[in-house]
């Protein structure tokens, strides 16, 4: 196609690549799409004890820790992430903010960025076991004498102990890479093995861009690392809303937003002619398309970049800035929408 059709794209890049934070995750050596591991976390050789927090039989999700089919859960991913030299400051969905190293992995459940650390060791992603379990539906109990965690989840019952490459599922041995440990007072555990083994599917989003269909192969909800950890568990009876739904949704929403800031801009700035650039603006906006999906959401590509809900039909922007990316909530009268126009067009 003529016309840029990546040019939020390049901004966003442009701006955050000085920034970049590195992270990576290949819990199976055969799955092209994990990035290698560039930084990993030394344990110490004697673990603490697990958090006091993790006891017997609870449960956050009931339907699909008795078996029963699944409810369709909440999602929110809205968040702000700014990139500072060493800190990466993430505010989440609830409004709380956290710091955590350059080496934070993004770690996103059923499309809602989790505050949690995730940690590499030996190449393998492992992450809280609470957080990871309880989320998806299962439920816990841990045994102080022999340092085991027992998950149980509808009918299935996994027992892993610390430090122990072997696990049991349902009195079936199996063994894995890299056993549950303990890290600063939390319990860990191998996030593909135990996300698979509780109906889950994990992906790597490397945001990798494919130039000929112009579509992402793997998009990044969380911009600026160089991969997300994304776990989604769902229902194949769960309705889904088409491409054309979104792409019809999304340019609507887009057109009127963009006639209104036609108006106040020009009203702002009676004396300077903007004809190319909002003819640009429009010609994007009548190409609104899906350009790829990560977890529940399409990323609709139009004016600027946006995620539609494949569920719910709920619109989330994204932007970036010098520092920042972030994801906020489409919402009618928001002036932060104006500001993104301006921003990516460089309108003044």
């Amino acid at each position: 196609m003529k016309r840029t059709r990546t040019m939020t794209l390049a901004i966003i890049a442009a701006l955050l690549l000085p920034y970049a934070v590195t992270a990576a995750e290949a819990d199976n050596p055969t799955v092209t799409d994990e990035p290698s591991a560039v930084a990993e976390i030394t344990l110490p050789e004697e673990a603490p004890l697990p958090e006091p927090g993790v006891t017997s039989g609870e449960s956050s999700i009931t339907s699909a820790a008795t078996g029963g089919p699944l409810s369709l859960p909440n999602a929110n991913p809205v968040h702000r992430i700014e990139l500072a030299y060493n800190t990466v400051n993430v505010t989440y969905p609830n409004g709380e903010t956290a710091a955590h190293d350059n080496q934070y992995i993004p770690f996103i459940i059923n499309g809602t960025l989790i505050d949690s650390d995730v940690i590499l060791v030996n190449n393998r992603t492992l992450v809280p076991l609470r957080v990871l379990t309880e989320v998806l539906g299962g439920s816990v109990e841990w045994d102080d004498a022999t340092r085991a965690v027992t998950i149980y989840n509808g009918y299935d019952v996994i027992k892993m102990a610390i430090g122990n490459n072997t696990v049991i599922i349902n009195d079936v041995e199996t063994a894995i890479d890299v056993p549950p440990l303990i890290y600063n007072n939390y319990t860990y555990l191998p996030l593909r093995f135990v996300a698979e083994a509780l109906g889950a599917r994990v992906s790597y989003n490397t945001g990798e861009y494919d130039r000929t269909t112009m579509k992402f192969n793997s998009y990044m909800m969380a911009q600026g690392f160089s991969a997300n950890a994304v776990v989604d568990q769902y229902d194949p009876s769960w309705p889904i809303l088409s491409e054309f739904q979104a792409e019809s949704t999304v340019m609507s929403m887009s057109r009127d937003l963009f006639n209104q800031f036609m108006e106040q801009n020009n009203a702002a700035h009676p004396d300077k002619d903007y004809t190319a650039k909002y003819n640009f603006i429009n010609y994007n906006i009548d190409n609104t398309r899906v350009v790829g999906s990560v977890s529940r959401y399409y990323v609709v590509e139009s004016f600027s970049l946006f995620l539609f809900d494949k569920y719910t039909g709920i619109i989330y922007t994204i932007g970036s800035d010098a520092k920042s990316s972030w994801v906020r909530r489409y919402a009618e009268g928001d002036p932060e929408n104006f500001k993104m126009i301006a921003n990516n067009y460089y309108i003044n």
